[in-house]
């Protein structure tokens, strides 16, 4: 039986751009193994022959992978398919374009959430996908995700009395996570604070709190800019008691409130993705670049071996 299978190209332009997509559709009568083999091997042949389709939204060659480690790669140019006049399951191939030129260095099927990523492997060392590692039946599972990226290090080192350091690292996760959320824009620490934190009860502003990160990330010391010039409140920490301002108007407020209030924010950031699935990949794209101590290369561990007696 005859069927139109389509080469799907998304040219990328020099800001990694794609606004538009090319397409070849060929009536064939084959398997579905051979017809993907068929549309492999005319990648190169069809390219400067393919059908222009402007696409409804442009999007990025890394929010296209996102979506690809998301499983939704195909609302990105299903317009094409539309114009092509495909049926609702189309067979097909998609090939990135640069330059003029295929981009192909793997091949896999629609869905492989981690095909699209750099091989992260040195020698007999390996990194294991941390999108792989946490996703369950029921989707990526945030809570243990960030538990493992963030917290385990802030209740270690909170828990050694290592006060300081515990601090650094909750101003950096509320950092990440605000980026996370807003991308490179703007005041994202406030807003990201201010949507889903309540700092009441901890004494403190968003904006107070953004002057300690700066003081305490860039020189570990209470002294950011803004406060050295009296328009922010300097703020700092204490372990229990009652929060109070000292001699010099310096607010110390309690480390473990402030933690609270966090987890709870956190807790609502991450409720805000069953209300609206929509932001898993925006999560995916961002989340790739990120860091972190579990995302390690890692050595097979040796066997045992059994030393003989003298």
């Amino acid at each position: 039986m005859t069927e139109t299978v389509f080469n799907l190209f998304l040219p990328f332009d020099r800001d990694d751009r794609c606004d538009h997509a090319l397409y070849v559709g060929h009536p064939i009568d084959m398997d579905d193994d051979d017809a993907l083999k068929f549309l492999r091997d005319r990648a190169e042949e069809d390219l400067p022959v393919a059908t222009r389709v402007a696409l409804p939204k442009a999007f990025t060659r890394s929010e296209y992978y996102a979506h690809i480690r998301a499983g939704g790669a195909g609302a990105l140019y299903d317009a094409v398919f539309a114009v092509a006049g495909a049926g609702a399951s189309p067979l097909y191939v998609v090939t990135p374009v640069k330059d003029g030129k295929v981009m192909v260095n793997a091949t896999g099927q629609i869905g492989d959430r981690d095909i699209y990523l750099n091989a992260r492997q040195l020698g007999d060392a390996v990194m294991v996908d941390w999108l792989l590692k946490y996703t369950t039946d029921e989707g990526i599972d945030l809570p243990r995700l960030i538990n493992d990226d963030y917290f385990l290090a802030i209740k270690l080192t909170f828990n050694a009395r290592h006060y300081v350091s515990s601090l650094k690292l909750l101003l950096s996760c509320i950092d990440s996570l605000a980026y996370v959320e807003y991308g490179d824009q703007p005041s994202i620490f406030v807003n990201w604070l201010r949507t889903y934190a309540d700092l009441t009860p901890v004494g403190i502003t968003p904006e107070e709190l953004w002057e300690l990160r700066n003081g305490v990330l860039h020189m570990t010391n209470l002294s950011s800019r803004q406060v050295v010039k009296k328009k922010v409140r300097r703020i700092s920490v204490r372990i229990g008691g009652a929060a109070h301002t000292d001699a010099d108007g310096t607010y110390f407020f309690d480390f473990h409130a402030l933690i609270q209030a966090y987890a709870v924010g956190l807790n609502r950031w991450i409720a805000s993705y069953n209300t609206d699935r929509d932001k898993f990949a925006k999560f995916i794209e961002r989340y790739d670049e990120t860091i972190s101590d579990s995302r390690l290369l890692t050595r097979p561990q040796p066997s045992a071996t059994t030393r003989p007696a003298p």
